[in-house]
């Protein structure tokens, strides 16, 4: 069966999968789970010690624990040096086409950690493809779509969209905004996806497109920005796609509201107050790298309120966590250049395995990076950002290190600016 006729089997599966209650989709839930386990048991080098059916009695693992087992985690046999290096090549190189060994591999710096990669084979890539496309498109998909999408690194799993009925076309943030808009305004998409920073820079370009939805992604979707983005496309209602290297974990329902994506994942609540709970995540389609109580940092807030749609999947009222903000520089001519907060992050991490950072802006010419790492790496981070200065055309700032700190009263936010533009 060809990759694109397994995607729209995949849609029509979880187009029509529905769920009358909670208590049946915890049944399917528990059915899946132990499906998983009894592959991962087999296939996994890390989990061949379990003999149990019991989720609770796997342990808990994030991101450092991910890297530190790589090798040993994912069941297909691939290299966590050799991936990396692969990555960080398609990064630098801005070419996201090519496969390691058949494997999609991608690149995520998080908020939370340093160097992620993550391992998304074909069929997987297929079933994501298909999720996606019967969350946000519905009936929509048999009459033709044209879909815009704003990230920082393309990927196999994104042009897995383009199909007879699918445009997709990658928009890369690391061009000047001015060419993106020109390209956008050429291919009028009937669907935009970006992150909210970049969603409110089309508003103050005033982009000439007239999408039929948008779709945020990749950062926290603060309440202002979600009024301003209405107000100028138009619309009754902003989607989101929580989304991470660990999976796709909330879609907006078509009332606005976010629900976690219990159908694929099943997700435990750890619970820092009422309504607040970190997510430890167990993914039902993901084999060839295993995400079993994977715990993140995320903050996210269950809501109190039943949604209008009466899905029995949990509702949330909002994610607490990854915001982000955009560094203003200025180039030779006294004007600003912005630069988006993932282009900030990849100077930190192409300098090394770097535990802990903060990158702070306090003026256009100024930034403080609270980092514990020596003169050499150092040299490295003061490297990078020299280089992305040249590509981009903005003044090198003024970087001073200090010792890693931050304040434990605040949310933690590795990349944070105090330059507002005016």
């Amino acid at each position: 069966m060809s990759s694109k006729l397994k995607i729209y089997m995949y849609y029509l599966i979880y187009k029509h999968k529905k769920f009358k209650n909670r208590k049946k989709l915890i049944n399917y839930q528990n059915r899946k789970i132990i499906k998983q386990l009894k592959f991962i048991r087999k296939h996994s080098k890390f989990y061949k010690n379990y003999k149990t059916n019991n989720l609770k009695d796997y342990p808990i693992i994030d991101k450092k624990i991910m890297m530190k087992y790589f090798n040993e985690l994912n069941t297909i046999e691939i290299d966590k040096d050799e991936a990396l290096e692969f990555a960080i090549k398609s990064e630098k190189d801005r070419k996201f086409k090519g496969k390691l060994n058949k494997t999609t591999v991608g690149l995520s710096s998080g908020t939370s950690d340093t160097r992620g990669v993550f391992l998304v084979s074909d069929n997987e890539k297929n079933k994501w493809a298909g999720y996606i496309l019967a969350r946000y498109l519905g009936n929509d998909l048999y009459k033709g779509c044209k879909i815009a999408f704003f990230m920082r690194a393309d990927s196999n799993l994104y042009e897995s969209l383009n199909s007879k009925h699918i445009k997709f076309v990658f928009f890369d943030i690391f061009k000047p905004m001015e060419e993106n808009i020109k390209k956008l305004e050429k291919f009028k998409p009937n669907i935009l996806v970006g992150q909210p920073s970049v969603l409110i820079e089309l508003v103050k370009k005033k982009a000439n497109i007239c999408p039929n939805k948008i779709i945020s992604i990749a950062e926290v979707l603060e309440k202002s920005d979600e009024k301003i983005i209405k107000k100028f496309f138009k619309k009754d209602i902003i989607y989101q796609v929580y989304q991470c290297t660990e999976g796709c974990l909330a879609t907006t329902c078509e009332y606005g509201t976010l629900h976690l994506n219990e159908d694929i994942v099943y997700i435990e609540k750890e619970y820092l107050d009422k309504n607040r709970f970190v997510p430890i995540i167990t993914d039902f389609t993901r084999k060839s790298q295993p995400i079993i109580r994977y715990r993140l940092n995320d903050i996210l807030v269950e809501s109190t309120k039943k949604c209008k749609c009466n899905s029995c999947f949990t509702a949330l009222e909002r994610i607490e966590g990854r915001e982000d903000d955009i560094f203003i520089f200025l180039n030779k001519n006294g004007e600003n250049i912005k630069v988006f907060p993932d282009f900030i992050r990849r100077c930190i991490l192409f300098a090394g395995d770097i535990e802990n950072y903060r990158c702070v802006q306090q003026t256009k010419e100024n930034i403080t990076i609270y980092i514990d790492c020596n003169k050499a790496t150092k040299e490295k981070i003061y490297n990078e950002f020299k280089k992305l200065s040249e590509q981009l055309k903005f003044l090198l700032p003024k970087i001073t290190f200090k010792d890693y700190y931050y304040d434990n009263n605040k949310k933690l936010k590795r990349v944070e600016s105090f330059v507002k533009e005016l």
